[in-house]
Formats: C-alpha cells, sequence, structure tokens
C-alpha cells in the first residue's frame, strides 16, 4: 500500500494536464529534437538539379503498371503466377517465415476508408467529418506558421507519428515534387490528374484532382516499423512490418483530414492505399526528417530505415523545416553492405551516386543511386511479398538500435563529422553479427505495443 501510495503520488504530480491548443503546442510531443550531431543545412545532401526535374506521374512506378511495362504483359503474368505458387508451396512445406499464420500475418490488412478530399459520411455509420468553424458560426483557427507547426507536430506525435515536418511549396522547386497522376485505389492505373489551380477551394471529379494554390503546405509524417519485424526479413513475417503501416496510416490521414477541416483549413491527401501526392522520399528530405541513401529510401538519425513517410497538402501556414547532414551520403559510399547482401543485387554498388535514369519509372534531375527496379520488384513479387523484402533495411547499419551496442551513438555521432571511419564502423557491424533472425522465433517474443522498442 505504501509502494502504491507512492506510485500514484508520483503519477499524479507528473502527469501533464491539456486543457486547450495552447498547451498542447507547449507540449514535449510538440518539440522536435535531434541529437546533437546532425545539422540543418541550405540544401540537400543529395543534388537535385530543380531545371531537369518536372512533375511525375505516379502510375509508372514499378510498384503500380512500372513492372508490367517493363516485362511486357506476358512476362508480368508470369511472375503474378509463380508468386501465388511460391505462396502455396511453401506453406505446404511449412517453410520458416511462410507458413500458414505467417501467410495470414501479412495479409491481415485492413484500413479506413482514405480520400483526397477528407473522410466522408457513410448511411451505414456514425458522421465521420468534422464540422467546420464556419458552420459553427465561428472564425477559423489563426496561428502563426511557428504555432501550427507545433500543434501539427503534438497531434501527429499523439496518434502514432514518429517523426513530423513540413515543406512550404515553391513553384520552380518542391512544388515539382507533385505528382501529375496518383494510383488508382485499386493499385493499378490512374485516378484523376492533380491540377494546381488558382481557386478558392479543392475539388474532385472524374478527370481532375483541383489542388488551390493557395495550399502551398506539405505536412510530412513517419510511422515506425516494427523493430523485430525488420529483423526477419525477407519472411512473410518481415513483411509486415511494412504493411502494417499502410493500415496504420489510412487512419492517421483520416484524422488529421478533420482535424485540419475542423480547424477550418483543407487537408489533401492520397486516396489509394498505396498512393501519394509526391515521392515521400523527396519532401521527407526537403522537411528535414531525413537523408536519402544508396536504397533510394528516407534514413532517420532516429530509426536508419526503420519508418515509413507519408504526406498531406494543406493551407493551414507551416514553418517549414530545412535538410539535414548527419553523414549519411557520404557513409553509403563506403559501407555498401545494403549491396552486398541484395539477393538479386539490383542496387548498386558504385562509389558515387549518378544523374542518370534507369526507365520512365524514375524521375530525372536527382543525383542518386538508383537501383535496378524492375529485377528488384520481380524478385519481390515471385517471393510472395507485396510491398518489398527489406533485406536493406535490415542490414544497414544505421537502422540498429541505440542499445544493442555502445558504439551504435558513438558511431552516428562520428560518421557526421568523420567519414574516414566509415568503412570500420561497417566492418564491426559484419563483426557483431546483427544478422537477421529466426521468423518463427517472432511468435515467442514478448513485444511491446506496435512493436516499437
Amino acid at each position: 500500500l505504501g509502494l502504491g501510495g507512492v506510485g500514484l503520488g508520483a503519477t499524479a504530480i507528473s502527469a501533464p494536464v491539456i486543457h486547450d491548443l495552447d498547451e498542447v503546442m507547449a507540449s514535449p510531443q510538440a518539440e522536435f529534437k535531434r541529437p546533437w550531431y546532425v545539422k540543418e543545412v541550405d540544401k540537400p545532401t543529395v543534388e537535385i538539379d530543380w531545371k531537369i526535374m518536372k512533375r511525375f506521374d505516379y502510375t509508372e512506378v514499378m510498384w503500380i503498371d512500372g513492372l508490367r511495362k517493363a516485362l511486357g504483359p506476358d512476362q508480368f503474368d508470369k511472375v503474378l503466377k509463380t508468386q501465388q505458387e511460391n505462396r502455396i508451396k511453401w506453406i505446404k512445406e511449412n517453410r520458416p517465415g511462410y507458413t500458414l499464420r505467417d501467410d495470414a500475418f501479412l495479409n491481415c490488412m485492413h484500413s479506413a476508408p482514405i480520400s483526397f478530399l477528407g473522410p466522408h459520411i457513410s448511411p451505414l455509420v456514425f458522421p465521420q467529418v468534422s464540422q467546420t468553424p464556419e458552420e459553427l458560426g465561428l472564425p477559423r483557427w489563426e496561428g502563426t506558421p511557428e504555432e501550427n507547426a507545433r500543434m501539427i507536430r503534438a497531434f501527429l506525435r499523439f496518434h502514432g507519428a514518429a517523426q513530423v515536418g513540413f515543406v512550404e511549396l515553391e513553384s520552380n522547386t518542391t512544388e515539382k515534387l507533385i505528382y501529375t497522376y496518383d494510383a488508382h485505389v485499386s493499385g493499378r492505373g490512374r485516378d484523376p490528374r492533380f491540377v494546381i489551380a488558382d481557386v478558392d477551394q479543392p475539388s474532385e471529379t472524374e478527370e481532375m484532382r483541383i489542388i488551390p494554390k493557395k495550399a502551398r503546405w506539405v505536412i510530412v509524417f513517419t510511422l515506425r516499423m516494427a523493430d523485430e519485424l525488420i529483423k526477419r526479413t525477407p519472411t512473410q513475417v518481415g513483411a509486415r512490418a511494412t504493411m502494417a503501416m499502410y493500415s496504420l496510416r489510412s487512419l492517421v490521414q483520416g484524422q488529421l483530414q478533420n482535424f485540419l477541416r475542423g480547424l477550418g483549413y483543407m487537408g489533401l491527401g492520397s486516396p489509394s492505399y498505396f498512393g501519394a501526392v509526391g515521392p515521400t522520399t523527396g519532401f521527407a528530405v526537403m522537411a528535414g526528417l531525413g537523408e536519402t541513401c544508396r536504397v533510394m529510401h528516407t534514413l532517420t538519425p532516429e530509426y536508419g530505415l526503420r519508418q515509413r513517410v507519408w504526406t498531406l497538402i494543406t493551407d493551414l501556414p507551416l514553418a517549414p523545416g530545412k535538410p539535414i547532414d548527419f553523414g549519411v551520403m557520404q557513409f553509403c559510399r563506403t559501407c555498401k553492405k545494403c549491396a552486398d547482401f541484395c539477393p538479386v543485387q539490383a542496387i548498386p554498388h558504385d562509389t558515387d551516386p549518378s544523374w542518370e535514369v534507369r526507365g520512365i519509372y524514375q524521375n530525372p534531375g536527382v543525383r542518386i543511386w538508383r537501383r535496378n527496379e524492375t529485377v528488384c520488384n520481380a524478385y519481390i513479387k515471385q517471393a510472395g511479398f507485396w510491398e518489398g523484402c527489406s533485406i536493406c533495411l535490415g542490414v544497414c547499419p544505421l537502422s540498429k538500435g541505440n542499445r544493442k551496442a555502445f558504439y551504435h551513438d558513438i558511431m552516428r555521432a562520428t560518421i557526421s563529422t568523420t567519414p574516414v571511419l566509415n568503412r570500420f564502423f561497417r566492418n564491426m557491424d559484419d563483426f557483431l553479427d546483427y544478422g537477421l533472425k529466426d521468423p518463427e522465433e517472432f511468435w515467442e517474443l514478448d513485444l511491446p505495443p506496435f512493436g516499437w522498442d
């Protein structure tokens, strides 16, 4: 009883009590404190030629229609047939990571409906649309861009986001990151065209989705992938680390759109489960959430490659972030571990990144390492995954947890200032053997919620 009383007393003293949005903005969740070795820079560490870059058709990427175009319809159908054959064969063989329960684990997806403009009222359930201030006879929320940024960050952190940043759209630069077309909700073909127009309100028809020119800010947020699942790639168990975040994203996007609507602002997002309003890595880099890397994904100081990134366009003024530098591009030049471990050698071993694109499924104007995405995606599908084998995510030395060994904090701090030691840290990662783990051990683990350690 004495101990219980002490515990309750401590809780009563320390637990924050939130009364209004002003206190939300003052809460620790509204802060975005980075490790000391992360530097803000004026230009991203990846070179971008904005004069060359143009708005890109998202349906050309491998995940949508790119693989069918690259292989041809007949070969593409063979890949899908092999995918299903392997799935059944491995379940029957009780292959570790591909058993019936592993398969059910990967394919248990369920999502909330999402749309470009935000949640709608359904006749079968309670209304899901927030009332606007205008409908309540009230003025809309007004805050400074800095106050608004803190508010949105606090809101998203509460709803599960790991990192939150903001990008202001500029006609000659970042506006070019907005796709011309999104993927259809079915995952095949195009949805209506994204059109940026000088209008007051957003709208959508069967031909186009109108983004008002005054919607000049993009909210960029990440959702963490489960640490223990990433260690169990490439299996159905490991692939669930990715798929689970798509389901969570549908909830977060709808709630964020409703929150913005309740404040008197618009929130415009992709209505497709696998869609996007623009390249998420590009927006994450410009928002200062992370750097890009050899595998073309977002690599952050806190979680390495263990997160997914999503975006939402709004007219709520937000203080934009700046790109960051914590040594990733230099580290990738010497490490190459992801390329060494790629089972189909789709990740390049070149020391330096390149301006050259590999096909119409990649947008020119960025000097990066580019995967052979035809080979990568064909392997992923034949191996029975929906979204990725994720070996590259699991083996990256910068994706390892901070508490696994004393040197991880030292490593992250050192690569940002002393790239001459990058090869040493790659070799240390090999020596300590943080290899991929037995997928069937997952079912015996005592995991924290969402697998977030």
